[in-house]
């Protein structure tokens, strides 16, 4: 007797599909079953594909584990905020607001304040900036000699 004629035609292709849809399902969870369980089997597929993806293989201390992200991190070098050119050129920047001081587009508070605290130290009769080897410790080293 076969299995359509105990049924005699009720139902029959719902019982098929319900059947089949049982065995499909089966079949997929027997699928990827060793791959995530503890077993011997689902240990090497796990470091294989930690291998592959270039992880850890195994399970370290947190100081090693910072020497991994360090060592795969980008290197300082190439981040544009450290670069040569994320800083400005600064001797070229001083030469302009110099040159735009000097034609009078460029007002700056704090240059003109030393500015005419050097004009009261030579009205003074002070040296503003005596040229190296010249200064006060030099002329007291010269005296004791």
């Amino acid at each position: 007797m076969s299995f359509e004629t105990y049924f005699q035609g009720s139902n029959i292709s719902l019982l098929k599909e319900s059947k089949m849809s049982r065995l499909a399902a089966s079949r997929i969870v027997h699928a990827g079953r060793g791959i995530g369980d503890v077993t011997p089997y689902g240990k090497r597929m796990d470091r294989l594909s930690r291998r592959i993806f270039g992880e850890v293989v195994r399970a370290t201390d947190d100081r090693s584990m910072k020497v991994v992200r360090i060592m795969s991190a980008e290197p300082i070098e190439t981040k544009e905020q450290l670069s040569v050119k994320y800083y400005p050129n600064l001797p070229m920047f001083h030469y302009l607001t110099k040159m735009l001081r000097f034609h009078g587009l460029f007002f700056d508070d704090h240059v003109v304040f030393r500015q005419v605290q050097d004009e009261l130290k030579i009205l003074r009769g002070k040296v503003v900036r005596p040229p190296i080897g010249q200064g006060k410790r030099a002329l007291l080293r010269g005296a004791k000699k």
